[in-house]
């Protein structure tokens, strides 16, 4: 028996020991495989967190598409929707120029376009705000045009200025009144609600839309009507905002006929730009409020005007105004670059070809100068 016990000690203990060391290279094997795991998640996950951190910067809204052509139109944007922040060439370039010489190119370009202004016939306001640094220059800025619908970018800011506020909704419903205006809603010219049926309904967001978009005068009539009036939007907004020539009074002047004409609805190239420029702050600081606006702005059917001298990869939130009968084509923009501005050129020649060439034409001179600084 102890001969079988010994014999079976004998037979069954390198059985023992190989289980041992199977647990053991299994324990080990269980060890490494943990070990490695730490490594891998010490390294990676501060990646995977910083990719994250990267995400969200790539994702953050730019500066209305401030792209030059150098930029890809992938970079710029892919919708028509665009927004306020730090844009694209702020932070791929910088500017190359120092403040003497900037300075010196400013006043040569305000000398060029009164160079050019001065040889063409007609009668001619101009005024440029730049956004990034307060910088101004302006031609004969201060002179009564009519105003035609460059007006409705006042208009409309108001209307969205009291949503933003909560003091109305653009979602609520107005109807179309298709008596003639002041008593109604009905004026002919440009738009389509004209066509519409009296008692047609639209919310505020969509005759704002046709406003700007399609420069529809009965949807501005309706914005004028539920804001109060023409008078009411004057008083309470603009006059606060600008009013070198004010909306409302009766202005006599030299037509570029060289006529005496006296009449209301004047404004001027520079109560046009503070308009805009209270705008482009109304979007600084509440982009989510303001897009729908300056998405219209950006995208009315009208080509012509501001965004004429300027490439077509760069943004402008421009409203035209035309009155043939007057010989007036004006128009007001925020060009979204490597600085943003605003232009205002009118115009009152009695020549719409030549109108739209002179706005395209100092157009382009005031962007090449705002590029002009930048590498």
């Amino acid at each position: 028996m102890k001969n079988n016990a010994r014999s079976g000690y004998n037979i069954y203990t390198p059985k023992r020991r190989r289980r041992k060391n199977s647990r053991l290279v299994f324990g080990l094997s269980c060890l490494c495989a943990f070990l490695i795991l730490v490594i891998l998640l010490i390294v990676f996950i501060p990646k995977l967190f910083s990719g994250k951190k990267k995400d969200a910067a790539d994702s953050t809204p730019i500066n209305t598409s401030s792209v030059m052509t150098s930029v890809s139109e992938k970079e710029a944007t892919d919708t028509s929707s665009i927004s306020a922040g730090t844009s694209v060439t702020d932070a791929t370039r910088a500017q190359t120029v120092d403040a003497a010489t900037r300075k010196a190119n400013l006043k040569t370009l305000e000398t060029n376009i009164a160079d050019y202004l001065n040889k063409q016939s007609g009668r001619y306001s101009v005024y440029y705000i730049n956004m990034h640094n307060g910088e101004t220059i302006g031609y004969k800025e201060t002179q009564p045009i009519v105003a035609a619908s460059t007006i409705k970018i006042a208009y409309n800011t108001y209307l969205y200025e009291k949503a933003a506020s909560g003091e109305l909704s653009l979602q609520e419903k107005i109807t179309y009144n298709a008596a003639g205006y002041p008593d109604g809603d009905f004026e002919s010219g440009t738009g389509t609600i004209q066509n519409s049926p009296n008692g047609t309904e639209f919310t505020l967001q969509e005759v704002s839309h046709l406003s700007i978009t399609v420069s529809d005068n009965c949807g501005t009539n309706m914005v004028l009507r539920r804001l109060g009036g023409e008078d009411a939007v004057n008083d309470n907004y603009m006059k606060k905002i600008s009013s070198v020539v004010n909306y409302r009074e009766a202005y006599t002047y030299t037509d570029y006929t060289g006529a005496e004409k006296t009449g209301r609805r004047r404004t001027s190239a520079i109560d046009l730009a503070k308009y805009a420029e209270h705008l482009y702050k109304d979007y600084q600081e509440n982009e989510a409020s303001y897009q729908p606006l300056i998405d219209d702005l950006c995208n009315t059917e009208y080509s012509w005007g501001v965004p004429s001298g300027i490439p077509g990869d760069i943004k402008v939130a421009h409203k035209i105004g035309l009155y043939p009968e007057l010989g007036t084509y004006n128009d007001i923009g925020i060009v979204f670059s490597s600085e943003d501005y605003v232009l205002c050129v009118m115009t009152e020649s009695g020549s719409e070809e030549n109108a739209k060439k002179i706005i395209g034409e100092v157009s382009r001179m005031v962007y090449e100068y705002v590029e002009s600084n930048y590498a």
